[in-house]
Order: structure tokens, then C-alpha cells, then sequence
């Protein structure tokens, strides 16, 4: 999915608003965490994930075509941590987990009958 694909999806499910008024709000959403993420922050999306900036040491990589080393240096990335709610969504066909459905792993033959 690209950005025009996902202002066309909201668009659709809103209904009554223009393609030009979500392409504002979704880059004045975007351009916010980004903001946010310079300023070192974390961004937090209940039931979506978080995304945090870690920084990565500079260290020794290998051209992996010539095999020559090389210094890769020290830079800023940004990670994502999905939610609880995500990770049942993405898991729910491979594991049978019903999305919203609370999970209990525990071994249930150790219970006394």
C-alpha cells in the first residue's frame, strides 16, 4: 500500500470528504510522528504499535560482492514495535487465534480433575 492508496481507503470508509482534505490530515499525521521521531521520541498507537529511535554504533560491514570491509557509520533508525492486537491479527489464520480473543497457552492436561 501506498500513501494515494490508503487516502483513496479513507476516503471510501469516511465518505463526504474530498481525496485533497485526507491527503492533509494523513500528511499532517505523518509530518507529526516524524517530528516526533527527530525529536527523539517515541510515538505510541494503541492497538497499532510503537515506533522508537535507536541509535546504531558505528561498526565493520563487508561489501558482500568485492568482500572488501568497509566502515558503516554510526546512524539513526527507526524501529517498530507492533501491538498485541496486530501481532493476533497477522497470526490468527497460521495459529487459529480468533482476533480480540483472549489466549490462554497454559498446559491444560497438568489441571486436577
Amino acid at each position: 500500500m501506498i500513501k494515494n492508496d490508503l487516502i483513496d481507503a479513507v476516503r471510501r470508509d469516511i465518505g463526504g470528504v474530498s481525496s485533497r482534505e485526507v491527503w492533509t490530515y494523513i500528511t499532517f499525521i505523518l509530518d507529526e510522528i516524524t517530528a516526533s521521531l527527530e525529536r527523539g521520541e517515541s510515538v505510541k498507537i494503541t492497538n497499532f504499535g510503537v515506533f522508537e529511535v535507536h541509535n546504531k554504533k558505528e561498526r565493520i560491514g563487508r561489501n558482500p560482492k568485492t568482500l572488501e570491509e568497509a566502515v558503516i557509520s554510526a546512524r539513526k533508525v527507526v524501529r517498530f514495535r507492533m501491538s498485541k492486537n496486530i501481532f493476533d491479527i497477522l497470526n490468527a489464520d497460521e495459529f487459529g487465534i480468533i482476533p480480540g480473543e483472549i489466549t490462554d497457552f497454559s498446559d491444560d492436561e497438568t489441571e486436577d480433575n
